[in-house]
């Protein structure tokens, strides 16, 4: 381990000492695993405490996670210890969530992790700016230790009562050297307001600086992609449900297009003894790490924070 993975453990541990006598604490349990068409499985697992623990949407702590990557006979591990940081408002999610730490694969030590700082200036106004970091997870990417860094902004602005837009830009950089410059927008139509139910148009593009990756992951010079659909965000029984149905189509290369199809569900509730799950199933059909047309990938997984 490097001197910098050392002194990044070593705050992870001071401030934990500083925040373990501050308020409640709970514990974490989070499971995920992913699948796709060309039989290559995640199964992530992690667990840890939150200190300094107010609600789901205010807390800090830290996790231990291991993930354990199989296809067809290969397998290699990942294990991982990350800091956790949230303090955001409920109604408007407002604030920060962060998670931050090192990753150990392949023989080499890597830094990853997820932020999000989100701004309300007004109403009807959101700004949100991004930043992660994780490993690129194909076989020959993980056999390199390869990873990636992401930087991005994020702009909301209601138009009208029922309509709103949102556009992202971002800038991301792989150990490789390659380089990507993603542009995402989505326009939302509220369409049936008592049920929380929205149309929505997504568009989504990327353009690769670098061809040459040794077929080590999916790298189209120029990606292009749109989907419409239907969404609903609604709170039924002590609990709040979303989900998204779409489909659409892709070009890669300004040749090859595909269409693609989306289905997400998400629900988050309390359980008994004050126990906060999340519980999420998504299904994607788009050239997500492969260019055929037939490729698919699938994800589920379950959060669970308990306070005691």
């Amino acid at each position: 381990m490097t001197w910098k993975a050392r002194a990044l453990l070593a705050a992870f541990a001071a401030m934990l000492l500083s925040l373990e006598a501050q308020g409640q604490s709970a514990a974490i349990v989070d499971i995920n695993a992913s699948s796709d068409a060309e039989h290559f499985d995640a199964l992530r697992l992690r667990t840890g405490a939150l200190f300094r623990f107010a609600s789901p949407f205010q807390y800090a702590g830290v996790v231990a996670q291991t993930t354990h990557y199989d296809q067809s006979g290969w397998h290699r591990d990942a294990p991982a210890v990350l800091f956790l940081w949230r303090n955001q408002r409920r109604d408007t999610l407002a604030g920060t969530i962060a998670e931050g730490g090192l990753v150990h694969v392949a023989g080499r030590t890597r830094l990853i992790g997820d932020a999000t700082w989100s701004l309300r200036p007004t109403a009807h106004t959101g700004i949100e700016l991004l930043a992660a970091g994780d490993l690129v997870e194909t076989r020959r990417a993980l056999d390199r230790a390869t990873a990636y860094t992401l930087l991005g902004i994020s702009a909301e602005q209601q138009l009208s009562e029922r309509l709103t837009i949102i556009g992202l830009a971002g800038y991301q950089h792989v150990t490789d050297g390659n380089a990507r410059v993603h542009f995402r927008g989505r326009l939302i139509w509220l369409l049936v307001p008592e049920q929380g139910i929205t149309a929505q148009l997504r568009v989504r593009q990327y353009h690769s600086q670098q061809l040459d990756v040794d077929d080590a992951y999916f790298n189209p010079r120029r990606y292009r992609e749109w989907q419409a659909g239907l969404a609903i965000r609604k709170r039924y029984a002590g609990w709040l449900w979303s989900g998204t149905l779409a489909a659409g189509r892709e070009e890669i290369d300004s040749g090859v297009q595909h269409t693609t199809k989306l289905a997400e569900l998400r629900a988050e509730g309390t359980l008994v003894k004050d126990a906060h799950i999340v519980v999420h199933a998504s299904y994607n059909r788009s050239a997500g790490f492969a260019a055929s047309e037939g490729y698919w990938y699938r994800v589920v997984g379950v959060n669970v924070i308990v306070p005691f």
